[in-house]
């Protein structure tokens, strides 16, 4: 699942679904302009606080000679530590923030995470989004992309049978689709809990196979 922690607008949607894409390639653009904004304020104030803290230290070290002389009283340099602790502080706060608004900002661009097909696309050009990042569902869904290389089948199969099975084995699948066509694999597992239907007890069987023509959906 694709998501965005972005809000606004979508402005670019670089494929469709059933589309096969390589890692990196951009799938969503959402309008950057406000926290393109938000980077260049974090920004001024990043560059306000160093000059801030050249001139705390700088008034600190005028303010440690003085002291060496008993020209200056124990007050007023305790105030200068402070005022140079928190001009040190404030320039920590200023970096941390345009660090959290470039990140803001690059994730306007959804790109693919993986090589692989889109499966399903759940927005439009156009669309307004909003994706708080505190919500549980950590954004908004966008699409929804899988690698079909590989492809996994779960079948369940009697507990008459199951003793003779194991993880490891080969196994061979027929599809509807392709008749008289067999699909060879390996079983990945067997799921613990099983499901009875008409009095049948059936266990889950995960099968992992092959599938670099793409012929399996």
């Amino acid at each position: 699942e694709l998501k965005s922690k972005a809000s606004g607008e979508i402005l670019e949607l670089g494929a469709a679904t059933g589309d096969t894409v390589k890692t990196g390639a951009l799938l969503v653009r959402i309008d950057p302009r406000i926290p393109r904004n938000r980077l260049d304020q974090a920004l001024a104030q990043h560059n306000a606080a160093k000059a801030k803290l050249t001139t705390a230290r700088s008034q600190l070290e005028r303010g440690e000679k003085l002291r060496e002389n008993a020209w200056i009283n124990p007050a007023d340099y305790d105030k200068l530590v402070l005022d140079a602790a928190t001009a040190e502080a404030e320039l920590v706060a200023a970096r941390v923030a345009v660090e959290n608004a470039r990140i803001a900002l690059e994730d306007t661009e959804v790109r693919a995470p993986v090589d692989g097909t889109i499966l399903g696309k759940r927005v439009e050009r156009g669309q307004v989004i909003s994706s708080p990042t505190t919500d549980v569902g950590g954004g908004t869904l966008l699409m929804s992309m899988a690698d079909l290389d590989r492809v996994r089948v779960r079948t369940r199969v009697d507990e008459t049978d199951i003793g003779k099975l194991g993880p490891g084995m080969e196994a061979q699948i027929s599809v509807a689709s392709f008749p008289g066509k067999r699909f060879t694999g390996t079983i990945e597992k067997i799921e613990p809990q099983a499901t009875v239907e008409q009095n049948v007890t059936l266990f889950p069987v995960l099968i992992a196979l092959p599938n670099d023509e793409h012929l399996l959906r």
